[in-house]
């Protein structure tokens, strides 16, 4: 409204400056004009507005009945959902005294057999949870449901206790059976195939001289990835081809031990728990054994030579030949001593350093670990023992390769020593003997 009448006032005013232009009008009249027009406009707006207010009214007052019976519906609803409630709540203590009423009726009804019903259920749950993961799971597929049932039922009929009690009978047979039965295999590739397998009581499982693992989730029999050792193998291919007794091995734990077995780091997985310090530590090893094979054989050519060849002899007669002082004699022949001397011991010394410096590499690589241990301890605490087994496989593998390698290496720089020792000594005994008689 506001916005009307200034624009009307606008209009009047572009209008009064044109007329004034145009002739010059009186004051007075013109500002009875300008009132007069202004007026027009406002009484035919009026009309206007009054129907748009009127049928704002209206709309305003037809929502407003709408409301209302939204209203009136929303509090029926709720009146309906206050009774339903009052009647759930005495519906549902009606309920629990008719529960306890036919509870206290169970327990007259069951006595003494209720301890009889907990002792079943007891069963079979711990049968259950052993035939999940035994190998004759295939040769009894409705076991696992049936002891399932039976575990959750609070009064047992006599079809149930007769199929716990079969159950533990099969239990009891296959325990003494070896038996060939007909198996799916999955081999590490997760490929899968049927074939028989022979199955040793509850215990193994092999399947071509291959120990088994059962996996009731792939209802199948998995070739372990990793076999123990072949002597526990061979007894396996034994058994299979004797029709007599024979010795076999089994695991005594259901699966436990060749679970821990596929865990179980080979010798270079351990030697590589060492890191860098236990391969150099290797290297240095293998270096010390291959110096020290060939000082032994070179110090056996020396033996050789020293005692069954006459020509030291002769070197010694040449030394002294054209000298005629006693003293010179001796110092010529002192002289070839200690040149021959070096000869033979030249390298043992290596094989010291190599047998010295492999036990402290050891320390060091020990100390390495430690440290590794005491930053995870600072880190994680002490709740998990994995996030120290890093460090301390370290500290005790290279401590373990320091002492194997620096054992032999140290052995054989003793042999050396001592041969080395007994070559010179029988060159001073000749050299001796050639001093005397010239």
């Amino acid at each position: 409204m506001n916005k009307l009448l200034i624009t009307s006032f606008i209009i009047l005013l572009s209008t009064f400056a044109i007329t004034q232009e145009q002739e010059e009008v009186p004051i007075d009249q013109q500002r009875t004009d300008e009132i007069l027009q202004l007026l027009e406009i406002v009484k035919k707006n009026k009309s206007i507005y009054i129907d748009k207010d009127q049928k704002r009214l209206n709309n305003f007052l037809q929502k407003v009945s709408e409301r209302q019976t939204l209203l009136d519906g929303a509090i029926a609803q709720l009146n309906a959902e206050k009774a339903r409630n009052v009647r759930l709540e005495n519906e549902f203590e009606s309920n629990e005294k008719t529960l306890a009423d036919l509870e206290e009726k169970l327990q007259i009804k069951v006595g003494v057999l209720g301890e009889l019903f907990g002792v079943t259920r007891q069963y079979a749950g711990e049968l259950l949870a052993v035939t999940e993961d035994s190998v004759i799971f295939t040769e009894f597929p409705d076991r696992s449901s049936i002891l399932s049932d039976i575990g959750q039922t609070q009064v047992h009929n006599i079809d149930q206790f007769e199929s716990l009690w079969f159950s533990y009978f099969d239990e009891i047979a296959a325990g003494s059976e070896v038996k060939l039965i007909d198996a799916t295999i999955v081999n590490p590739n997760g490929e899968s195939f049927d074939d028989k397998i022979l199955r040793y009581g509850l215990f193994s499982a092999s399947y071509k001289n291959k120990f088994l693992k059962p996996s009731s989730e792939l209802n199948a029999f998995q070739l372990l990835p990793k076999q123990p050792e072949s002597k526990y193998r061979k007894n396996l291919k034994g058994f299979e081809n004797n029709d007599g007794y024979e010795s076999v091995s089994i695991d005594p734990t259901r699966g436990f031990l060749l679970s821990l077995y596929i865990d179980k780091p080979s010798w270079f997985q351990r030697i590589a728990q060492g890191k860098l310090i236990g391969f150099i530590i290797i290297i240095i090893g293998l270096s010390g054994l291959g110096f020290g094979v060939y000082k032994v054989m070179d110090l056996r050519k020396h033996v050789s030579y020293v005692i069954q060849s006459s020509k030291i002899d002769d070197d010694l007669k040449n030394k002294i030949s054209n000298i005629s002082s006693y003293e010179a004699k001796e110092n010529a022949i002192d002289e070839y001593i200690l040149s021959y001397a070096a000869k033979v011991e030249w390298g043992n010394n290596w094989l010291k350093f190599f047998a010295a410096v492999a036990p402290l590499l050891g320390l060091l690589g020990t100390v390495i670990g430690m440290i590794e241990t005491f930053q995870a301890i600072t880190l994680f605490g002490t709740g998990d023992p994995k996030q120290m087994a890093g460090g301390i496989s370290q500290a005790l593998i290279t401590t373990m390769l320091g002492l194997l390698v620096a054992a032999p290496i140290l052995g054989i720089y003793t042999y050396l020593s001592e041969k080395s020792s007994n070559v010179v000594q029988i060159i001073e005994e000749k050299a001796s003997y050639i001093l005397s008689k010239g």
